[in-house]
């Protein structure tokens, strides 16, 4: 009986080391997670910053464009 008795109350103390190992690593993988989930907000903002950016770019070239119009076949010099 008292050798059932070591036996169980080992195999509890393994248990709960495992638990304590499990505890441990969920907290870590808690940890990255929240740190990933700041880099990919992070990344949503800087896309909507590039975004806004290639369109206020596409916009500016247009309208540097809009002035430089040439039309062939007249002469310069028109009196």
């Amino acid at each position: 009986m008292d050798s059932t008795m070591v036996s169980l109350t080992a195999e509890t103390k393994s248990i709960r080391m495992e638990i304590a190992s499990f505890q441990t690593r969920v907290l870590g993988l808690e940890q990255r997670r929240s740190t990933v989930e700041a880099q990919a907000a992070s990344f949503q903002d800087r896309d909507q910053e590039l975004l806004f950016l290639r369109n206020k770019l596409t916009d500016l070239e247009d309208t540097s464009r809009r002035d430089n119009v040439r039309f062939l076949g007249f002469p310069e010099n028109i009196e």
